[in-house]
């Protein structure tokens, strides 16, 4: 009989925890669907053509680069140029225009003044040239000097103020 007691006693005690159990609060579930990511609308990056020079075939070849708005300037333009040539030999002394033309003066003991074959020298210039008056607004003319005047290099021999390439 004691163990009838015994057994009723932790049966009682079973109901009762259990039933303590399901009357506590449970934490709300909420049913309601999460919102989708919504994806910020992003600005469509300009960009422009310049060229670079596909060295394997000794062509020049046209390369996308972003532009920073607003930035349409010979210098800027130049300096996209010579950062997609990654030549550290080639060095722009200043560019900037002069009327009508885009004047692009290189040191004097740089490429493609200095240590360049006739065809490296005319690939760096027209990547030069063809980016200018394809991208700088109202430029017609591509001029290129020496910081020491007229370009003279090892191959190439031109007037101060001979334009090199034009619209």
């Amino acid at each position: 009989m004691k163990r009838f007691r015994s057994i009723v006693c932790l049966l009682c005690m079973l109901f009762v925890l259990v039933a303590c159990e399901s009357e506590t609060e449970k934490p709300a579930v909420n049913m309601t669907p999460a919102p989708e990511d919504t994806p910020l609308p992003t600005p469509e990056l300009e960009t422009i053509t310049v060229f670079t020079i596909d060295s394997a075939k000794m062509t020049t070849v046209p390369s996308r680069v972003k532009k920073i708005p607003g930035n349409d300037n010979v210098d800027y333009i130049v300096q996209l140029v010579l950062d997609n040539l990654e030549d550290s030999d080639i060095h722009i002394s200043k560019a900037f225009m002069e009327g009508e033309n885009a004047v692009i003066v290189f040191k004097s003991k740089s490429k493609p003044l200095k240590n360049c074959s006739f065809e490296m020298e005319t690939l760096i210039l027209d990547c030069f040239s063809t980016s200018v008056l394809d991208n700088v607004e109202g430029c017609r003319g591509v001029i290129f000097r020496s910081d020491k005047g007229k370009y003279t290099s090892d191959n190439l021999t031109l007037d101060e103020d001979e334009i090199y390439a034009s619209n």
